[in-house]
């Protein structure tokens, strides 16, 4: 039997892949019954599906390797039908603290890979004898969309947000906004690797980022090699900011996160789009 959801949501991490108790996939089954589990060859985890909600959750794995097989599984089997569904990552992200604060969510209008490109001592660039950008341009009508859906989404904060966002002096609340993405296999935090990012970004015209992940990039070739990439949305939220507020120590703020409020956020968002989706 083959399912036709209308949404396919891909969380990356559950317990199995976290030392920590967060999940980007248990939220999603307390809000829904879902009442099919099915094994798919290539893919790590159960896919669960919805049948009520027209929904299929379907964990990747993390990292660029996991996202990109999982999705590909997925297209090329006969398991599930993608054709005419809404694609969506949901989960969580470190932020550029000029885009946005802790617990803020970001649809992404374009996924950057940063882990190809050129690199001569302390200059970053693209990989200029390389034909192909890799930049993924996401459909701006989606983008939109998710965007009206979680204009009416009341976000959650935390103690723990407002003690970390003092030593940026920060006093923004969470709010829900628009940008650019970059996703690599490097987890990093500190303002010297983050300057390389932007100029990373910079050589592709791109002004700045607003969050950093480890998934997207991968999902995005999968989905543009099997004709799906226009209708992909990821929404992210930010756990933590990618590098140490002024003056700091990075190595010290790298444990300043807020992962359960940076899924609980991307959760409210995610579903009230899947459900705009749906209705």
């Amino acid at each position: 039997m083959t399912l036709h959801p209308a949404v396919v949501v891909f969380p990356a991490f559950s317990e199995a892949e976290y030392t920590g108790e967060a999940s980007e996939v248990a939220p999603w089954l307390d809000r829904y019954v879902f009442d099919h589990e099915l094994d798919v060859a290539g893919v790590d985890h159960p896919i669960y599906h919805a049948t009520d909600a027209r929904l299929t959750l379907a964990p990747t794995g993390i990292g660029k390797s996991a996202a990109a097989t999982t999705v590909s599984a997925l297209a090329a089997g006969n398991d599930i039908a993608l054709d005419d569904a809404t694609l969506i990552t949901v989960g969580i992200a470190g932020c550029r603290p000029a885009a946005g604060t802790l617990g803020s969510v970001f649809v992404a209008d374009r996924v950057v890979d940063w882990d190809i490109k050129l690199r001569i001592g302390d200059t970053t660039d693209r990989m200029q004898w390389l034909t192909e950008e890799y930049v993924w341009d996401l459909d701006d009508s989606l983008a939109d969309r998710a965007l009206a859906a979680a204009r009416d989404v009341r976000l959650a904060d935390s103690d723990r947000a407002r003690e970390i966002r003092q030593r940026y002096d920060d006093a923004r609340s969470p709010t829900v906004g628009v940008g650019t993405t970059v996703c690599g296999d490097e987890v990093y935090h500190g303002e010297a690797t983050a300057a390389q990012v932007d100029a990373l970004c910079a050589s592709y015209g791109i002004e700045a980022f607003a969050t950093t992940q480890m998934e997207d990039a991968g999902t995005a070739t999968a989905l543009e090699r099997f004709g799906l990439l226009d209708q992909y949305i990821s929404i992210r939220a930010a756990a933590n900011f990618d590098r140490e507020p002024p003056g700091g120590d990075p190595t010290e703020s790298i444990d300043d996160d807020v992962f359960d409020l940076g899924i609980e956020n991307a959760i409210r968002v995610g579903k009230s789009v899947v459900d705009d989706l749906t209705a």
